[in-house]
């Protein structure tokens, strides 16, 4: 990690997603030491027609008013689903959307990369990639540009918002992978849950050479070195298949508990992506439990 992370920042509506990310952020928060802040992106609506912009008052926009009110109801709902440890400390941030084209992604990655060390959680649905197209991802979008660390919830991983049984950290020697590492050490430690260390290598393929045996333990030992001591437990997993997103995505379901998925990603953008594929977009897509990624 560039800098130690001091705030988790969660977009709240009132949506399930977003209601397990808000537990799930609450979690961070405790495990990190860090502050906690909820942000609703607000959308500018047109104004009425019987309406002259330039002659209304702020104030006396009823249109505004009824915004304000479902913000002020968002963020009641999701102060409901964080710990009364952490209420003292919590800061409710609205955030006004500039034009009258709906853009709420572009006003979270803008907040967020304006806020230092912070890890931004964001709720998700799990849609395919003609819904994405058709309806757009708030989340999708987020991922490929706001560069600091992000936790995607989706909201069927509710009751992670409660512990941490384990960290599973795919990894392949890069320095996207090292960093995931680090913080995936930190995780586990204040969590007092065990670290999963996933190298996959495809199927179908015969048995690994001493050579490519020798670089498998040289990748699991670099994110030990990175990990540091994890009291809990390290377990190292050669995972083997054509699809490595569903490889850790099945060892991430069949574990019992509450596992979370700590990776690296390589920062492509979303063509890039669609041409040459990302694991990580992958398994963010698949699991069903919460993702963070490292640029």
């Amino acid at each position: 990690m560039h800098e130690p992370l001091s705030l988790v920042i969660v977009p709240v509506d009132g949506s399930p997603a977003a209601d397990a990310a808000t537990q799930h952020a609450a979690l961070l928060t405790e495990l990190l030491k860090a502050r906690l802040q909820l942000v609703h992106v607000m959308p500018l609506n047109p104004a009425e027609l019987s309406d002259v912009p330039a002659n209304r008052l702020a104030e006396a926009d009823r249109d505004r008013s009824q915004r304000l009110e479902a913000a002020q109801a968002a963020f009641a709902h999701a102060r409901r689903l964080v710990p009364e440890a952490l209420q003292p400390s919590l800061k409710e941030v609205t955030l006004e959307e500039e034009s009258f084209v709906r853009h709420p992604a572009r006003t979270i990655i803008e907040h967020a990369r304006s806020q230092p060390g912070c890890l931004l959680v964001i709720g998700a649905r799990h849609l395919s990639d003609f819904a994405k197209f058709m309806e757009g991802s708030v989340s999708n979008e987020v991922v490929h540009k706001v560069g600091c660390p992000i936790t995607i919830v989706h909201p069927e991983a509710t009751a992670s918002g409660e512990l941490m049984d384990s960290v599973l950290l795919p990894i392949d020697g890069s320095r996207h992978s090292n960093r995931a590492a680090a913080l995936a050490g930190e995780l586990a430690r204040r969590a007092g849950a065990t670290v999963e260390l996933l190298y996959c290598r495809p199927a179908d393929t015969p048995q690994p050479s001493s050579e490519e045996r020798d670089e498998s333990e040289q990748i699991f030992e670099q994110a030990r070195q990175h990990l540091g001591e994890v009291p809990a437990g390290i377990a190292t997993r050669m995972l083997v298949g054509e699809d490595y997103a569903v490889a850790i995505t099945d060892f991430a379901h069949g574990l019992p508990g509450n596992p979370v998925i700590v990776m690296g990603r390589r920062g492509l953008g979303a063509l890039h992506e669609k041409l040459v594929g990302s694991v990580s977009h992958r398994v963010i897509d698949l699991a069903h439990c919460p993702v963070t990624v490292m640029v």
